[in-house]
């Protein structure tokens, strides 16, 4: 008997399952109706499991590629902890021409509705309570006051909201780790002792709590591209998802700055949900040290651990050795940390070997004519792949980027478009696009974004091949493959908000799939069913 599923609203015998967290069961649909508003809360195709040192997330059902997995509002949002002087009420920049001083503490505000903000009155509250006023008088430049916004705003939360501080308190910290870096007694400095100090809060917090909070900040806010410059957001459920370099699982915001985490991939029953903390088009070294700069650990993921990068040699430098072919790895980066060197780099071909030293000083001068390239000069990009296609593997993480910016520039700069560029761009950008798309597949299955814009260029590209192809029946296949490839895209971005260029690319993509209909249309018409 112990085996027999109960229905949630009436405890009966069921047999009806939850389509959505395929957990719960009901012994009647008019009973599942009745338990929604209740169930509703709890219906998520993942549970939560905290059977090891953190908590983590495993799909309880099989989840399809762009389904949404979790939508969640921010439990609080406030500034980057370096950032220009920015409204308090709405998170953006300050206008010098239109702002005005919040009437109560000080703090610049575009207008009397956002000093009436929520989101300000933690700040506000603070500054009144110690008994003078803020002045800003530096506007456009990094302002050291606004780095404690953020983490007073949470311990506003502690002192005078349990519910959401609650929330807050058992994400993680990594105080431990912290304590090993500079950033935690710059912190303890600049955020601790100054807000203990400034806001006279010494009666009521203690350092340590206060640095626990950074802690807190630092590993788990999410960057939301909403206003100029981003704003930070915590967030409940997302913070329990699990870093991969090769995620399953990819993230945007909606409008009003709510956190949606989608499915990428197809995600099965019982495997673990992952998203990227970083760039998954930077090299594993760079991935690495950016990970445990600002979340405190050393990535260790399938993707790292691998130095191959699941066979696509993804920073891999080519064997210099006469009559070679071969290109250069270290067995492993994962002996890479703060006070460690890597091994020697291996040739697979020759088993030639090169120390770490001497290969990153190759890399360290390919990075600097990279960083010196000029913006939007596509000789110089084309260049700059030209001469280092001869030290470097072909998807090597610097050629990678250099490729994914000429996909997006050819073809849009100086006011040109597709049908204005030369036969041997056009190609050009058609191929480095399938490069990256496949590269994507391969390193980072689950990134939507980057990989719906480079579908939606390729969609592009091949449809002014197409047209620059005199044969009408040739014409009907590309028009047709393209048609494929922008679907793709319109899958990979239709959760985009419009207020991002993802989100009018999507917009633009749908455009584009109608008018592509009715040139099929019209071809059929002139040529008959060999369109179809």
């Amino acid at each position: 008997m112990s085996g027999l599923k109960v229905c949630a609203f009436c405890q009966n015998l069921a047999f009806q399952k939850c389509s959505g967290c395929q957990v719960v069961y009901y012994c009647t649909r008019e009973h599942q109706k009745s338990d929604w508003k209740k169930h509703k809360k709890n219906c998520n195709p993942f549970k939560i499991c905290d059977e090891v040192l953190e908590p983590y997330l495993v799909a309880t059902r099989d989840i399809k590629p762009g389904e949404i997995i979790i939508q969640e509002p921010p439990l609080l949002i406030g500034p980057s902890q370096v950032t220009v002087p920015i409204c308090l009420g709405c998170n953006k920049a300050i206008d010098v021409e239109k702002f005005k001083p919040c009437s109560k503490c000080g703090w610049p505000v575009c207008d009397s509705t956002c000093e009436k903000s929520p989101n300000h009155i933690p700040d506000c509250q603070y500054t009144v309570s110690k008994g003078s006023k803020v002045t800003i008088s530096t506007f456009g430049s990094i302002h050291p006051y606004y780095q404690c916004i953020t983490v007073l705003r949470c311990l506003y939360q502690k002192q005078f909201l349990p519910d959401i501080w609650n929330k807050i308190n058992v994400l993680q910290s990594r105080c431990s780790e912290r304590k090993s870096t500079s950033e935690y007694e710059k912190d303890r400095i600049s955020i601790a002792q100054f807000i203990l100090r400034f806001f006279k809060l010494k009666h009521i917090f203690n350092e340590e709590e206060v640095l626990r909070i950074c802690g807190i900040v630092k590993v788990n806010a999410h960057e939301v591209p909403l206003t100029t410059p981003p704003y930070l957001a915590l967030y409940e459920t997302s913070s329990t998802l699990t870093h991969s370099c090769s995620p399953n699982c990819n993230k945007t915001f909606t409008k009003n700055g709510s956190l949606i985490i989608k499915a990428g991939t197809h995600i099965k029953k019982g495997e673990q949900l992952f998203l990227c903390y970083t760039d998954p088009l930077w090299g594993t070294m760079d991935r690495r040290r950016h990970l445990y700069e600002t979340k405190f650990f050393w990535c260790s993921c399938k993707r790292c651990s691998d130095s191959t990068e699941f066979f696509t040699y993804f920073n891999a430098v080519r064997c210099q050795s006469s009559d070679c072919s071969g290109y250069l790895l270290p067995p492993t980066f994962l002996e890479q940390s703060i006070n460690r060197k890597l091994p020697n780099w291996i040739c697979n071909k020759c088993s030639c070997v090169n120390s770490s030293n001497h290969v990153q000083e190759i890399l360290d001068r390919i990075g600097l004519d990279f960083k010196e390239l000029p913006e939007k000069d596509i000789a110089a990009a084309i260049n700059f792949l030209t001469i280092y296609e001869k030290y470097l593997h072909n998807n090597h993480y610097y050629l990678t980027k250099v490729k994914y910016t000429l996909s997006q520039l050819i073809g849009h700069e100086h006011e040109t478009n597709l049908p204005q560029i030369s036969d041997e761009n056009l190609a050009r950008k058609a191929k480095f696009c399938q490069n990256i798309v496949n590269l994507l597949n391969i390193l980072a299955p689950g990134e939507s974004r980057k990989k719906g814009l480079i579908l939606f260029e390729l969609h592009a590209t091949v449809a002014e091949l197409g047209r620059r192809n005199a044969d009408p029946h040739q014409l009907v296949v590309i028009i047709q493959e393209a048609k494929k490839i922008l679907i793709e895209a319109s899958e990979a971005l239709k959760h985009e908000s419009e207020c991002f260029p993802e989100g009018q690319i999507y917009i633009q993509a749908l455009k584009n799939l109608k008018e592509m209909e009715v040139v099929l249309i019209t071809l059929h018409q002139k040529i008959g069913d060999a369109c179809l």
